[in-house]
C-alpha cells in the first residue's frame, strides 16, 4: 500500500486535473453516477468475500468516481465532505445493532 500521505484536498485537486486532462469533467454526470454504482457493487463484493487488497482498491475507485461526479455537478468534494462532517460531528444518539441512530 502506498503511503505518500497527500491530504484529501491535494488528492482531490490532482484528481480534478487528471479528469480535466481526460475530458471527463464536461461529460454527462449520469454516466459517472453509473460508475459510482458499479464501484459500490465492486466494493460490496470485495468486502463480502473478505478480499482486503480488492477492498482497498475498490474503496479508492469509489472515492475517485464520487470526486469526479462532484466536479461534474459543480461541487467541491472537500466542501461536501466538510458540510457532512459539520452536520454530524456533534450529533448525539446511540448505536443499535451496529447502526447509529441519531436522537
Amino acid at each position: 500500500m502506498n503511503n505518500d500521505n497527500e491530504s484529501f484536498e491535494e488528492i482531490a485537486a490532482g484528481l480534478t486535473q487528471w479528469a480535466k486532462e481526460r475530458d471527463l469533467l464536461d461529460k454527462d454526470p449520469h454516466i459517472q453516477f453509473s460508475k459510482i454504482v458499479e464501484e459500490l457493487g465492486e466494493t460490496s463484493a470485495a468486502y463480502n468475500k473478505q478480499k482486503h487488497d480488492d477492498l482497498i482498491d475498490s474503496i479508492g475507485d469509489l472515492l475517485v468516481t464520487i470526486i469526479i461526479f462532484s466536479k461534474q455537478v459543480g461541487m467541491n468534494p472537500v466542501d461536501c465532505l466538510n458540510e457532512a462532517w459539520q452536520t454530524i460531528k456533534d450529533r448525539q444518539g446511540k448505536t443499535i445493532n451496529g447502526v447509529f441512530v441519531k436522537d
